[in-house]
């Protein structure tokens, strides 16, 4: 492709350009073939966007990994104007917006601010948090088979595990989980307006309120408690305005894509009892369970992926995109390029990995993913030790479905039985 066909399209090659997202079956976690036909025909493709335009969309692991990384492809900013996107309003994340802090600033800042709270968010840190996991789990089963079968794989089980984990990292209330769950929603709504994206993040900011404030009084061994701490050695890393952003941008990521990723995940391996069976061989072996989870994380989508913008000119692979082009990186895309992953559409828990891409790359890539793995693999570990025979309890066709309004979808709800 050449740097003269990156350029705007006329009003009738506009017409012959796909539009993304490329849906999905109903009822149905299965990519799109129209991955594998704009990696045949052009790796970087001009693509039709719900709101604002037309974007660029890299389909290739190696170019999406790239521009993931390459500081030339920056955050969006608000200044950037009506960009391409899959939100009404503006892009999830800008840096005026209420959860931005950590997200949307300067990469030197980034820098600073990761060395500061990375510690929260390490593999020891997450291996802290392991035995409290297992433990909300058991409980979670153990009610799950007082009250008897079917239950809710989503609301009964996954939904709850990371937002008990984000009320502690955080040293939020857990009883007001409906206000973090409205929140988080709203977060990565694509049908919401900025207006009503912002007045939520003002309602989750006064109940944020108290708690940041009774963390500059008496830190504890928290994310929180590591900011106060960082300001009190004369480290002013984040300002109060961006802890409030900061928090509120952790319980939208956390909360949100670890129960779909999980949820997503349940959906499309009950349907494949012979995989069940082979991830229960795996759980009592560190490595092996480590293993299949990232194979798990790499066949799931969650989400139609993140938009970037060129701040200069960039090369992608034999790709020159000029700047000022909005780049949008679908993780999935990346994470069945075949070149990368034979045979990728097939599920192999003894497959010899490389990277995924379901966190991005670079000094922008999820800050939580260790702690997204291990709750990964204790929901998984917990569910079939102790439910052994859990499948689903209705066809795959009768399973709710959520409204196509979010960033993230897949089942709204779903029943097994055991």
């Amino acid at each position: 492709m050449s740097k003269e066909q990156l350029t705007p399209t006329n009003e009738a090659s506009q017409e012959e350009l796909p539009t993304y997202p490329f849906p999905f079956a109903d009822h149905s976690l299965q990519l799109s073939e129209e991955y594998d036909r704009q990696r045949q025909k052009c790796p970087v493709a001009r693509v039709h966007m719900p709101y604002g335009g037309d974007a660029l969309m890299p389909t290739r692991y190696e170019e999406i990994a790239q521009a993931f990384a390459d500081p030339k492809c920056g955050a969006i900013r608000t200044s950037d104007g009506d960009v391409p996107r899959l939100e009404a309003g503006h892009v999830t994340g800008v840096e005026d917006s209420a959860a931005a802090s950590i997200f949307a600033v300067s990469d030197a800042r980034h820098n600073k601010l990761r060395r500061v709270i990375g510690p929260a968010f390490t593999v020891p840190a997450a291996n802290k948090l392991r035995s409290r996991v297992a433990e909300v789990t058991h409980a979670l089963v153990d009610a799950m088979e007082r009250k008897g079968p079917p239950a809710d794989l989503f609301e009964d089980y996954a939904i709850q595990v990371p937002m008990t984990v984000l009320c502690e990292m955080l040293g939020i209330p857990r009883e007001e989980e409906h206000l973090y769950r409205e929140s988080a929603r709203m977060l990565v709504s694509t049908t919401a307006s900025a207006q009503e994206k912002r007045a939520q993040g003002m309602k989750l900011m006064q109940h944020l309120t108290p708690i940041i404030q009774e963390a500059q009084t008496n830190p504890r061994d928290n994310i929180l408690g590591l900011l106060v701490r960082a300001r009190e050695k004369g480290d002013e890393v984040m300002t109060e305005t961006e802890m409030y952003g900061f928090a509120m941008a952790v319980i939208g990521a956390g909360f949100e894509t670890v129960s779909t990723t999980f949820t997503n995940s349940a959906f499309i391996l009950l349907q494949q009892p012979e995989l069940v069976a082979q991830l229960r061989t795996h759980l009592e072996q560190p490595d092996q369970l480590a293993r299949a989870i990232e194979e798990i994380l790499r066949i799931t989508p969650i989400g139609h992926g993140r938009p970037r913008i060129t701040r200069e000119p960039v090369q992608l692979g034999e790709t020159t995109i000029p700047a000022g082009e909005v780049v949008f990186l679908a993780t999935h895309a990346a994470n069945y390029d075949s070149s990368v992953f034979p045979d990728a559409r097939e599920i192999r828990f003894d497959r010899d990995l490389q990277p995924i891409l379901s966190f991005g790359r670079g000094i922008h890539a999820c800050l939580g993913q260790q702690i997204a793995r291990m709750e990964l693999q204790i929901l998984w570990q917990t569910l079939l030790t102790r439910l052994p025979s859990v499948r689903l309890a209705v066809a795959p066709s009768e399973v709710p479905w959520r409204a196509d309004e979010a960033l993230t979808f897949g089942p709204e709800h779903l029943p097994v039985s055991w």
